[in-house]
């Protein structure tokens, strides 16, 4: 995730806030830095501040929609007009919240952000990570190098990005990838999970976007 805010003290807030609830929050004082920041990184979400030294972040926002439209937004900013907020979400942002707020509520509305049905980016291809995934020609590349996958760990890298942010049941993804051959219980699901995990270059016993949740499953994350 990435702040552009120059309130120093708010980066720092958020940082130790946001890193509690399992969030890495990178900083950028002002828009001019982005386009360097983003041919290196690519954000799950962005925080930007309109009132922003030089360019304000309505142009910022009108940048990034004509250049990385994949990356959702929301906007700060101490200005309560409707106006304003009305502009800004006329602009593509996907939410707007008004400084002062409370971190739980910026937390919620993050949480929010991150259910929604991703977008693919164009072609169908899906960025996780470092990973992109294209899922019309069934390929992993990371560093420009194609990872092979067997047709169960794409079929189900497919099935987890075309639902991800959701929380997946282990019988719903066998069902999905298996068909009629589906087995209730197999845990075959869990083998090739930890498989994709090491693929996608993940810490299997830590991993930031193809976690477990606790009884429930597994949900992937389209996050940096």
């Amino acid at each position: 995730m990435l702040l552009v805010d120059d309130d120093i003290l708010l980066h720092q807030l958020l940082e130790v806030y946001l890193c509690e609830h399992h969030y890495h929050l990178d900083w950028l004082c002002c828009g001019e830095d982005m386009d360097e920041f983003l041919q290196h990184q690519t954000p799950d979400l962005i925080l930007l501040d309109i009132m922003l030294p030089g360019k304000d972040g309505l142009h910022w926002l009108s940048w990034l929609k004509n250049n990385h439209n994949h990356i959702p937004v929301m906007l700060l900013s101490a200005k309560k007009s409707a106006e304003e907020r009305l502009q800004g979400l006329e602009f593509g942002a996907e939410d707007y919240l008004t400084k002062p707020f409370h971190p739980k509520e910026l937390l919620i509305r993050i949480r929010n952000i991150m259910r929604r049905p991703p977008q693919p980016h164009e072609h169908g291809i899906y960025r996780i990570g470092n990973n992109l995934f294209d899922l019309v020609h069934e390929q992993l590349e990371r560093d420009n190098k194609l990872i092979k996958l067997t047709t169960q760990e794409s079929s189900l890298l497919q099935f987890l990005c075309q639902h991800a942010g959701q929380i997946l049941t282990r019988d719903s993804i066998s069902h999905a990838i298996n068909g009629n051959e589906h087995q209730p219980l197999n845990r075959s699901i869990d083998m090739t999970i930890n498989r994709l995990r090491k693929k996608l270059g993940e810490d299997t016993a830590s991993p930031r976007h193809l976690c477990t949740v606790w009884r429930k499953g597994y949900r992937l994350t389209l996050a940096p």
